[in-house]
């Protein structure tokens, strides 16, 4: 997992390895304290929005009609898509990991970023306005519209006009934060079934255990992997590049 090398340049953070263990410590922290989802709402929402833009965009690109997508106050939300996807099987067996690993994939691009000053300047305004574009295409619950559109909004608003050690902070804590988003969850990825508005659903693994071959609890294993294999690589990008600073 790495990301070019023209991504970085010599404007680098030498405190950047040490602002991502500091993150990780706070969040992870707040998350185990009562009441904690609520101090970091925003970020849970916007990791609901990466993942559920992960089905919808996995289905998109492998010929199917992503229709629209939920997101609700308390966290959850679900992306509906139709029709035929290419590789059959194995086509939904990708939509169904790309809803877990989108929040993965989205912080490790954030954290790479972080590294630039002129990508996290870049990244910042590009994904504030790609939020905004794709919530007026396919976000459908009001809540959705109006939070998203909002976060949009200010994250342009901070790549135009904050410092540049602002803007890195920023996008390093929605990347560890996005990375982590996970943790709260682990107990869903090791159920096959869920209940959503009365009726009984696969989970993202159940899906996977439907369209492939592994019980679902070993996808569990699997995507709980990749995500901590992710933010390890991330964390000794920084301090890679810390080392080749000094």
């Amino acid at each position: 997992m790495s990301l070019p090398q023209d991504l970085s340049n010599r404007h680098f953070n030498k405190n950047s390895p040490w602002y991502f263990s500091g993150f990780s410590f706070i969040i992870i922290l707040i998350w185990n304290i009562p009441n904690g989802f609520y101090y970091l709402y925003p970020l849970t929402i916007l990791a609901t929005y990466f993942h559920e833009m992960g089905h919808g965009l996995a289905a998109f690109l492998l010929g199917g009609n992503f229709n629209y997508l939920l997101v609700h106050p308390d966290g959850s939300g679900v992306a509906v898509h139709s029709g035929e996807l290419f590789l059959g099987s194995i086509g939904q067996a990708i939509v169904a990991i790309s809803g877990p690993l989108g929040p993965t994939f989205a912080g490790m691009l954030f954290i790479y970023s972080s590294a630039s000053v002129k990508a996290t300047q870049r990244l910042l305004v590009i994904v504030g306005a790609l939020i905004i574009i794709t919530v007026v295409i396919w976000v459908r619950s009001v809540f959705g519209v109006l939070f998203l559109i909002a976060i949009g909004a200010l994250l342009m608003y901070i790549g135009i006009k904050s410092s540049d050690r602002t803007k890195q902070l920023v996008l390093q804590f929605l990347g560890v934060s996005s990375m982590l988003s996970l943790y709260p969850n682990v107990g869903y990825f090791f159920i096959d079934r869920i209940e959503m508005n009365g009726k009984i659903m696969y989970s993202d693994t159940g899906y996977l255990e439907k369209y492939l071959f592994l019980p679902y609890w070993m996808w569990a294993i699997i995507i709980l992997g990749v995500s901590f294999f992710a933010f390890y690589k991330c964390f000794a990008y920084l301090y890679k590049k810390n080392k080749g600073y000094q």
